[in-house]
């Protein structure tokens, strides 16, 4: 039956909410990574976090095809009074 293929592959959700609920889950993604960069790797608690933070990454590429979503938009630190100092 392909109908019913087609319906499985049509989208359910608006381009709008996707990207809502994506940059809603950004702080978190974030707060799991820096976590993950503090503790042991295969740690109870590295192996509690590690599938979370995939997860995400997953549903970004369901929700628009791109689990590189969150590594586009890194958060960086600006730098301030660039000029003053000297050095």
């Amino acid at each position: 039956m392909q109908h019913s293929r087609l319906r499985k592959a049509r989208r359910l959700m608006t381009p709008e909410i996707a990207d809502r609920l994506l940059e809603s889950l950004r702080p978190t993604r974030h707060l799991l990574t820096r976590a993950l960069a503090d503790i042991p790797i295969g740690g109870e608690e590295y192996r509690q976090i590690d599938p979370v933070v995939q997860e995400i990454d997953g549903l970004a590429e369901i929700l628009i095809g791109d689990v590189t979503h969150y590594h586009q938009k890194g958060h960086f630190i600006p730098v301030l009074n660039k000029g003053h100092g000297g050095g």
